[in-house]
Order: C-alpha cells, then sequence, then structure tokens
C-alpha cells in the first residue's frame, strides 16, 4: 500500500513564516504521529509533505493508494482542492484534524472518509478496513487512553524551518472549557501518559532542551509534580504552558525551576475581568498578573503572555495600551490573536445567531484577521489595532526591556529570549 500524509497550508499562511521563523515555530507532530500510528503488518509505503516546508503540487503527478489529509480552518480551501485532485485521479482520500472534527459533512463533500477527533484508535482502524475494501465514512473513536499515545515517527519531522528543539506530548487534556479554545473538543477524555513512557521518549531524544506541547502542563498537580521530579534526574531544561495561576502555588513552582523549566507560554487573553468572564476564563484575574509573572521570574522562568484581541468586553483604549502593558507586566515575550471562532464551535454558533459572522471563506480564519463584529468597534479597527500592537510590542526598544527583566537567569538564556523576541518581530502579518 503507498499512502501520502499532507498537511496543507495556504500560500499567504506560509508567509507568515521568514528567515527567523526557525526562532519560534515548533514543528508539529501531527504527520509524525499518523505515521507512527499505521499498523506495521500493513507494509505501507509513506510519504510525508508539509506545506510549511515544501509544496504539495508536486505529489500531484505521482500514484498512491491512500492521501490522508490534517488540516486547520485557514487551510480548509487548500486542502479541498488538493483532495479534489487526487480524487479525480481515482485516489481515496481520507481527512482529518480541527476542521473536519467540527464539519464532517463539508469535508465528506471532498473527501471518502474523514476521522473525527483523536486518530490514535481511528486512523489504525480506518488502515485496516481500508485494506480489506470495508472503510466506513465516519471514523470517531474518542476516548483514547494515555498509555495508548504513541511516540512520533520523527523521520517524518522537517529539519529546516522549525525550532531545533524537540517537541514532547504528556497529557494532551485540559480541564478547562475556554470559550475560544477548542482543545476540550478534540481531544475528548484523554487521560495523561505513563510517567515512564514520557521520560523513556525524553531520553530517546538526545537533547538538553524539551518543549512540552501539552495545553496545560499543570491541569493535573499530581501527576506534574511526580513527572517534574522524574525530570529533575535527567538534568535537561524545558519550557511548556500553564495558567496563569499556577505561579501562586509555591511547591510547583520550586519544582519547576529544579526539573529545569525555562519558560512557559501563559493564557492571560485580555485584561478586561468583564471579556475574561464572558469568554468562560473568569479564573483569571488581571490585577495578579504582574505578582504572578514576577513569582515566575524568581524561580528563573522566562513568560510569554498570549492575547486575544476582540473579546466582548474589549474596548479600543484596552487594547491600545497592550505594548505599554506588557512593558508594565515585565512579560519577556507576548503573542496576540484576534478572536476566531472555529466552524460550527459554540462560539461560532452563537455569533452566527447573532449576525456577527462576516464571512465563511474559511482561508480568512487565520487569527489575523476580524471575520466577525466586534461588540466596541469596527472590524477594520480591529485589525489595525492588532496590527499596531504586534509592531509597537516588538520595536527593539521593547524587546530589550523583555530580556532586560530576566534578572535572575543566565546569558544563554537570555540569548534565547533575545532569538525568540526577534523571531516574534518579523513575524510576517497580512
Amino acid at each position: 500500500m503507498k499512502v501520502l500524509l499532507i498537511q496543507p497550508w495556504e500560500k499567504k499562511d506560509q508567509t507568515y513564516r521568514t528567515k527567523f521563523s526557525f526562532l519560534i515555530s515548533y514543528a508539529p507532530l501531527t504527520l509524525a504521529t499518523l505515521k507512527a500510528l499505521i499498523p506495521k503488518e500493513l507494509e505501507v509505503e509513506v510519504d510525508v509533505c508539509d506545506e510549511m516546508v515544501e509544496n504539495a503540487n508536486k505529489y500531484l503527478k505521482r500514484n498512491y493508494d491512500l492521501v490522508a489529509i490534517t488540516l486547520q480552518t485557514s487551510a480548509a480551501k487548500r486542502s479541498y482542492f488538493l483532495a479534489d485532485q487526487f480524487r479525480k485521479k481515482g485516489i481515496y482520500v481520507v481527512m482529518g484534524g480541527y476542521h473536519p472534527t467540527y464539519m464532517p459533512e463539508e469535508a465528506l463533500e471532498h473527501a471518502d472518509t474523514v476521522i473525527i477527533g483523536a486518530a490514535e484508535y481511528s486512523w489504525p482502524k480506518f488502515l485496516k478496513d481500508f485494506s480489506k475494501n470495508k472503510t466506513k465514512k465516519i471514523y470517531d473513536m474518542q476516548k483514547v487512553k494515555g498509555k495508548d499515545i504513541v511516540n512520533p515517527d520523527r523521520s517524518a519531522i522537517p529539519k529546516r524551518k522549525y525550532l531545533k528543539y524537540p517537541a514532547v506530548i504528556a497529557n494532551r487534556g485540559c480541564p478547562n472549557n475556554c470559550d475560544f479554545c477548542v482543545i476540550s473538543e478534540m481531544w475528548r477524555s484523554c487521560n495523561p501518559r505513563p510517567i515512564d513512557k514520557v521520560i523513556e521518549e525524553i531520553k530517546s531524544l538526545n537533547s538538553k532542551m524539551i518543549i512540552f506541547f501539552d495545553p496545560n502542563f499543570f491541569a493535573i498537580r499530581d501527576y506534574a509534580i511526580e513527572l517534574m521530579n522524574e525530570l529533575k534526574k535527567l538534568k535537561i531544561r524545558w519550557a511548556g504552558s500553564a495558567t496563569i495561576n499556577c505561579a501562586f502555588d509555591e511547591e510547583l513552582m520550586t519544582l519547576a525551576e529544579e526539573s529545569g523549566c525555562k519558560g512557559l507560554l501563559v493564557g492571560l487573553e485580555s485584561l478586561s475581568k468583564e471579556s475574561l468572564k464572558k469568554s468562560k476564563k473568569g479564573f483569571n484575574d488581571p490585577n495578579k498578573y504582574k505578582e504572578a509573572i514576577e513569582i515566575m521570574h524568581k524561580h528563573r522562568i522566562a513568560v510569554n503572555g498570549c492575547f486575544v484581541l476582540g473579546l466582548d468586553g474589549d474596548t479600543e483604549e484596552l487594547l491600545m495600551s497592550l505594548p505599554e502593558q506588557i512593558n508594565y507586566l515585565n512579560l519577556n515575550l507576548a503573542r496576540f490573536s484576534i478572536l476566531t471562532p472555529v466552524p460550527n464551535s459554540p462560539l461560532f454558533k452563537k455569533l452566527e445567531k447573532d449576525n456577527r459572522l462576516l464571512t465563511k471563506d474559511w482561508s480568512l480564519y487565520t487569527q489575523h484577521r476580524a471575520v466577525y463584529k466586534p461588540t466596541n468597534m469596527t472590524p477594520e479597527r480591529l485589525e489595525e489595532i492588532y496590527n499596531y500592537v504586534w509592531k509597537e510590542t516588538y520595536k527593539f526598544k521593547n524587546i530589550f526591556k523583555r530580556v532586560k527583566g530576566l534578572k535572575n537567569n543566565s546569558l544563554s538564556e537570555k540569548l534565547i529570549c533575545l532569538g525568540a523576541n526577534i523571531g516574534f518581530k518579523y513575524l510576517g502579518m497580512e
């Protein structure tokens, strides 16, 4: 059996990648995981194409038994084009990922089969059915146990245009259900991997720096403590994602420092309590952000604060103040996106019901464009503010302030922070 795995991207999405992208872009694990899940007994010959690195058009000239496409919403148009071209040649197409999970009927207009949610069980089952000509239209087997999450086949990960540090997943789930986030739907009922398996994978990577792709590293406190105690023995450095409130748990922060944590991405989202409450993230308190960041800095942890612009409580004045507030909070990195609903998600349905959606051109759902009507400004003004905030935040004078904020960190750690800031400064913008 000859199989092609593709992760398509629109050409304009690729323009966000610059010569500095390798300083901030982690290599995705999806294609590598799909390759690792292919049953050995099927003797499958696999080609892999990540369109951030290479164009998929050349693969249209080749013959395959099966083409598997994983896609996000902004790449749906490109993905459907490729799928239609392969199907014209009589090649079977299967789709999965965030967009088909929420829009399976739409995806089935361009694919023979759709896999919903996590693929650990569905993808191998589909492949076995395909080998017997007994496939179904939809596969939905999402209650994945942590012990069944496999190590990615890293031979499928491109060696260029991505950060050199390898990524690992310990716990894919998150107990929070923020209005703008779809992780809880995509990874339904997924529990953490056995810690010995996580440690075994990290050892096999022979890297002194690891990125945890977990959406909320400290989500299960006891698990995180046990994992960090094992990480201490490896004497590595690591970075991950968390909620800002973890800073107030001194035991967690002490263990994080001792186990080599050098950076955390935290979803601050907004400086407005009203916005946070309406987005089901009321557990964040903007009045405590500065204190939390100071605690993390005390433990030599750099902080990357993420903000979602255009939430219902956001005003022009509040958003325009973000660059100044980022300096005040002493963040070391900041990342911004425009609120973008995933099609067919509860947020999307609410905006649609309220007649606030502007377009269903999925190629515009990039988190760089306003695809809905904000409450306190025009869509055009939101985009203007978004671009202003990026540019002002990443002026060199502000970058140097952020690097200086790492008073307790080593020179090498400050240089990594500087490189990441430069990567964000030259992030391509529309």
